[in-house]
């Protein structure tokens, strides 16, 4: 998003742990905010800690702050953390503007105080001469997987010994629980954690994507990388996610027995899902050259505001 917005990008990592690691990355956040004097600050939530410190420092540096709200940056630890949630209400309050993806989530920020704009995530660019589809004898499925708590894994752990293994094999992303491997059956392949280079490779090796979530009002990272890689896929059976991913994607209510189903259904219409991939791309391009205009107007009359 940085490069549509012509907006200079800063990211900071450290190797230090727990308390040691937050103070060197507010120390840095601090020192930069100091250092640029920027008219406006973007920043992702979560981190909820770089969020609140870019929120709490806007009148002291006096910038515009436009905070770009995950799911998990809105809904902290799943809700479960009172202290959390407070925070999190008071960064999306206190924002001059908060950016979620879709309406349901806007809603939920304006019962909050705050002033959302819908701008959903921006489809990832790949260089597609650089990756040429390897055909495999078995029907190929990447399930794009960081075994949070709300990813249905163990439904479709269960949905894969229901698969022919001869037919199908599912690799899946990410580092998972310690024994899962031992509830994995033959159809399932365990990438653990991959980098991105790795990431983009499996991508597009693979036939298709799954993307399974239990959240209402998410939409998966891991589809709009889909949609930019040209595959089809299967994602989790939401109004939100069958409004915006309206094409080339099958939906499941992630149960085993419907996500077998759906990966069957999805192997024997691969051609049909995979054209309409390609339709659904141009379109999501043109919703997401839209919004971004509309940020860039919204950021600037509210900046107008502020300095007259």
């Amino acid at each position: 998003m940085s490069s549509a917005l012509n907006a200079s990008y800063f990211e900071f990592v450290t190797c230090k742990k727990g308390f040691f690691r937050y103070a060197e990355l507010t120390f840095k956040t601090i020192k930069l905010l100091y250092d640029e004097k920027a008219d406006v600050v973007f920043v992702q939530n979560p981190s909820i800690v770089l969020a609140f410190v870019v929120v709490a420092l806007r009148r002291i540096f006096g910038y515009l702050s436009v905070v770009d709200e995950h799911n998990a940056g809105l809904f902290p630890l799943e809700g479960r953390s009172i202290f959390l949630k407070y925070i999190a209400r008071w960064i999306v309050a206190t924002s001059d503007i908060v950016i979620v993806t879709n309406k349901p989530l806007s809603d939920v920020c304006l019962e909050w105080g705050g002033d959302p704009i819908i701008v959903p995530d921006p489809l990832p660019t790949f260089d597609l001469k650089k990756h040429n589809k390897i055909k495999y004898e078995k029907f190929r499925l990447l399930f794009i997987c960081s075994w949070a708590e709300d990813e249905p894994f163990y439904e479709l752990l269960d949905a894969a010994s229901m698969l022919d293994s001869d037919k199908y094999e599912i690799r899946i992303t990410g580092k998972p629980p310690i024994g899962i491997e031992y509830k994995c059956p033959r159809s399932v392949a365990l990438l653990g954690f991959v980098s991105d280079e790795d990431f983009i490779s499996e991508l597009f090796d693979s036939d298709a994507v799954i993307v399974l979530t239990k959240r209402d009002n998410c939409l998966n990272c891991g589809a709009y990388e889909a949609v930019s890689a040209g595959k089809p896929g299967i994602l989790s059976n939401t109004l939100t996610l069958r409004e915006y991913f309206s094409k080339g994607f099958l939906f499941t209510d992630n149960s085993p027995e419907d996500i077998r189903r759906s990966i069957e259904v999805l192997s024997a219409d691969f051609d049909s899902h995979s054209k309409n991939i390609d339709s659904l791309k141009g379109l999501l391009g043109e919703v997401e050259a839209a919004a971004l205009d509309k940020l860039k107007a919204a950021v600037y009359s509210k900046y107008q505001s502020d300095v007259n």
